[in-house]
């Protein structure tokens, strides 16, 4: 929501309305990109990496668990 609404907000200097606003305009383009950029990838990257992990970490435990552990003998 704060990303939407920062988005929301720099729109005007994006589009370089007012005096002047020519000049800020890729400014307001960058930022803008930015956040979409940063919350999509939080949103998509985030929760993958964590599936992986996890996914990862319960293979390990269920590899360790079905080896025999070795004798010292």
């Amino acid at each position: 929501m704060t990303a939407l609404a920062m988005v929301i907000g720099m729109l005007p200097m994006a589009l370089g309305l007012g005096d002047g606003g020519e000049q800020n305009a890729p400014l307001g383009r960058a930022v803008i990109g930015g956040l979409l950029f940063g919350t999509m990838s939080t949103l998509l990257f985030v929760p993958v990496v964590f599936s992986a992990v996890h996914g990862w970490l319960k293979r390990r435990e269920a590899h360790t668990a079905s080896t025999p552990a070795l004798s010292a003998n």
